[in-house]
């Protein structure tokens, strides 16, 4: 089973690495063992990511081959609580799920993907060769399906305002997204929540700084000429219902 795969996989080699580390030596004990928010589709993906070589230990964190900063799949809580606490990260590991879906669904060679945009406003990227600077799709992860619905509103919201900025909380967050998207112009923007529950959206730019979001289906996100991208054109995602769809 995926899941209790995953599960030896973090307990018996990715924690121990974690913590083990020179510049941490936490105690093990100190992990709060919940799975419980795991799909296993997500499970099952980043352990292919990771047996594939997608990420690639680099110091203290994963990073893919173009990656603009690394990963690292726990949260350490205070140091002063004794032992530390530590809790799986879920968005890392459905970050990592979903360069296998890149990879492998959606046939997007591994050297053109990466975690972490120039700006942090991105999780997962991927770019053509002619271009290494520019996303062609900028994608952004969350924890929940809620989550999700809630990104893709707020960023319809602020998608004809170039000078409202919020100041803070999931408001800041979705103006953030809106400017990458701006400063790089993306022609996708994918939202991937948990279990590969997705909105997929082909992004439009306007001169006066306007972004329209137009549905997409999954082939959106498939390599430019791929198989991939003939083959799932009937799959399409929905915002009005406020239901994603799975990929």
């Amino acid at each position: 089973m995926p899941i209790e795969a995953f599960e030896d996989r973090i307990l018996n080699d990715l924690l121990p690495a974690f913590c083990n580390d020179p510049a941490r030596r936490y105690d093990i004990a100190g992990f709060r063992q919940d799975f419980s928010k795991v799909h296993e589709k997500d499970a099952k993906n980043f352990l292919r990511a990771l047996d594939a070589g997608l990420v690639k230990l680099e110091g203290r964190l994963y990073r893919a081959p173009l990656s603009r900063a690394g990963e690292q799949f726990f949260w350490d809580g205070k140091r002063a609580a004794k032992p530390r606490l530590i809790t799986l990260w879920l968005e890392p590991i459905i970050t990592v799920a979903a360069l296998c879906k890149l990879h492998f669904d959606f046939q997007w060679p591994k050297q053109l993907l990466g975690t972490q945009s120039v700006d942090w406003a991105f999780d997962v990227t991927a770019y053509l060769e002619a271009d290494l600077l520019n996303e062609r799709i900028a994608c952004e992860v969350k924890k929940t399906a809620d989550e999700l619905i809630q990104l893709v509103e707020l960023m319809h919201h602020f998608r004809r305002s170039t000078t409202e900025c919020p100041k803070a909380g999931k408001p800041r967050n979705a103006y953030k997204k809106v400017q990458g998207l701006r400063a790089r112009r993306a022609p996708i923007f994918w939202a991937l929540g948990p279990g590969g529950q997705s909105l997929v959206f082909n992004v439009s730019y306007d001169e006066d700084g306007t972004l329209s979001f137009d549905e997409a289906s999954s082939a959106a996100l498939a390599y430019p000429g791929s198989v991939s991208q003939q083959s799932k054109s009937g799959l399409h995602c929905a915002i009005d219902g406020k239901m994603p769809s799975s990929v």
